[in-house]
């Protein structure tokens, strides 16, 4: 490996030795599922990766006029001083990989990204936002893929001939901005297939509305209204929409839109202010651009409480025509959701919800209670049943059942049930979804609930995420990091983004990025230390990772949040589907310090 050594000279005005700035375009190497290959055959594996460096990769590199950085094991980190060199060395490499490769088992296969950025160059390394970025990418290739950001599409796109599929704006760790990417091939393979894509939708972000002369113990009112309006917009394809609960937080009027816009990730902002007086409900709505920092659209409605429904769906019309002025009726119809019967419903589910998402031994009880209160007040409540269902999945995967298959049985059914009043709705879709693969191993029947979801509700981040699971034990990781990056990407700010993050645990670990598992479990530990599906994952990434002594302090807070924790116990359930792989789970858990 050639190890680079700066000869430029320091800009004006800097001391010898000091790090020094420049633009350059950098390329990340990866060797697809290298840990699981080092663990079949060591010598070979390394032997195999050696002599690709030797014979393909580096000469390739020098030919194209860059340099190896730096080695991670498994992968490289190159620098060009030109980005067409860099895309060309990547779609030429890729193409000679894909036309000399045997296939077998045992065929190496890379994943490569791209970037052009500012770069910091310091004692024979290079760091920096620039190179943080194409590092962050690569999760995205697949196996023999590239995929490149935004900045060096605009660069070479005229300057060479390849094939792009967009990827839209994607969310990377550490980057506090979403990132515009491209997967793309050389122009003799078979064009790049995406499964998700965003970027040309118009995108919005629904704000909490302010609150004049409300309680403080009203406030669920307002949070439901928001919630049920961004609900009927996600059911319009043409849009891209954050959840309701990642904008929970921006309840200060004096922040700018434009900042806040640029922290979700969308263009459209919608805010507004809610007055009661008695029994009459004032909504004064504003829908704002902030590319141009203009008012599209401003409407104010009055309603009782008990027609709050109504003007919910008047306001989500509304905003759909300002957006989509040549939106379908039809489709606008298709976003429009059913309503229960009684608002007391809707309060204890809205209630139930709040406690569900705290984990804790008495918050779980007081939300079954409350689910089952709110299905006594309307027995066609599709929500609640769906709820319920995942009460129950959280209830065995927590460790909390004693008794698999009758609380299975039971989750299955409340599911059904939901379905049953409320066949399109992407909550139900992706609940009756994730029953099915995490307790029946019904994987085939999944996806189809998930397809269903998201045709239907193409911004539903709940569906992404727990599709990605499926995912997960069917062992197709690059898709899952995939979805679960995407679902997370509708859901940004949620203050209960671990139930989110923890499938890009879960995702990273069967992705075998075992580092970026451990960074995603960690989060998510630090907010929810009681959730202890993530603290299984973290202990098994950690491992996988060889932290052993981290991973032996996380298995013993799991044992501590479920004293009766057993791995044989466990893994005689666990949906992975590939016998090997849930073997190697629990032999990891073990290490981990968890009980037979």
């Amino acid at each position: 490996m050639m190890i680079k050594v700066d000869n430029t000279l320091p800009e004006d005005g800097a001391d010898k030795g000091q790090p020094k700035r420049r633009t350059a375009a950098t390329v990340f190497i990866d060797v697809v599922g290298y840990s699981r290959l080092m663990g079949s055959d060591e010598a070979g594996t390394h032997q195999r990766w050696m002599s690709m460096r030797k014979d393909v990769i580096e000469p390739r590199v020098a030919s194209c006029g860059g340099e190896v950085i730096k080695s991670t094991g498994d992968g490289l980190l190159l620098e060009f001083e030109n980005p067409v060199d860099a895309v060309g060395f990547a779609l030429g490499t890729q193409y000679h990989l894909a036309e000399t490769s045997s296939g077998g088992s045992d065929s190496l296969q890379l994943r490569m990204s791209a970037n052009v950025g500012d770069i910091i160059v310091e004692q024979g390394d290079i760091y920096g936002d620039g190179v943080n970025i194409a590092a962050r990418l690569q999760e995205f290739a697949g196996p023999g893929g590239v995929v490149i950001s935004g900045a060096i599409h605009d660069q070479v796109k005229d300057r060479m001939r390849y094939q792009a599929a967009e990827l839209g704006f994607l969310t990377l760790k550490n980057i506090e901005r979403r990132i515009r990417a491209f997967k793309i091939a050389h122009h003799e393979l078979r064009p790049p297939t995406i499964s998700v894509a965003h970027a040309l939708k118009p995108s919005v972000a629904v704000l909490p509305l302010r609150m004049l002369g409300l309680k403080a113990a009203d406030a669920y009112l307002a949070q439901g209204i928001v919630h049920d309006i961004v609900a009927s917009l996600a059911g319009i394809r043409e849009l891209f929409v954050v959840s309701s609960t990642s904008t929970l937080g921006f309840t200060d009027p004096t922040i700018d839109p434009a900042a806040i816009c640029s922290r979700l990730g969308v263009r459209y902002l919608v805010t507004g202010t809610l007055t009661r007086q008695g029994e009459l409900l004032r909504m004064r709505v504003e829908l704002i651009d902030a590319d141009t920092r203009s008012m599209l659209w401003t409407n104010q409605y009055e309603s009782s409480i008990a027609q709050l429904f109504d003007v919910q769906e008047k306001i989500a019309t509304s905003i759909a025509y300002a957006l989509l002025p040549h939106i379908h009726i039809s489709e606008l119809k298709h976003s429009e959701r059913k309503v229960p019967q009684s608002l007391n419903a809707y309060d204890l589910v809205l209630q139930g919800m709040y406690r569900l998402y705290r984990l804790g031994p008495a918050d779980m009880l007081a939300a079954r209670t409350l689910f089952e209160r709110a299905l006594e007040h309307d027995p066609q409540y599709a929500a609640a049943y769906a709820l319920m269902a995942k009460w129950y999945i959280l209830h065995i995967g927590e460790g909390h059942s004693t008794d698999f298959k009758a609380d299975s049985r039971e989750a299955l059914r409340l599911a059904t049930r939901a379905l049953e009043f409320e066949p399109s709705d992407p909550m139900a879709l992706a609940i009756f979804g994730h029953i099915n693969s995490f307790l029946f191993a019904a994987y085939d029947r999944a996806i189809d609930a998930f397809d269903r979801a998201i045709g239907g509700t193409p911004s539903s981040a709940i569906a992404w995420s727990l599709s990605a699971s499926t995912y997960c034990y069917l062992g197709d990781g690059p898709r899952a990091v995939a979805r679960a990056s995407y679902g997370m990407s509708l859901s940004p700010l949620d203050p209960y983004a671990y139930f989110y993050q923890s499938a890009l645990t879960n995702a990273h670990y069967t992705n075998e990025t075992f580092d970026e598992a451990v960074y995603w479990g960690t989060k998510v530990m630090a907010a929810a230390p009681q959730f202890v599906a993530n603290l299984r994952l973290l202990a098994a990434s950690l491992v996988a990772a060889g932290s052993l002594d981290q991973a032996r302090e996380v298995g013993a807070a799991l044992l501590h949040v479920d004293p009766a924790f057993s791995v044989e116990k466990f893994c005689s359930w666990y949906p992975i589907k590939q016998p090997d792989r849930r073997a190697l789970f629990g032999d990891r858990l073990i290490k981990a310090g968890l009980p037979r």
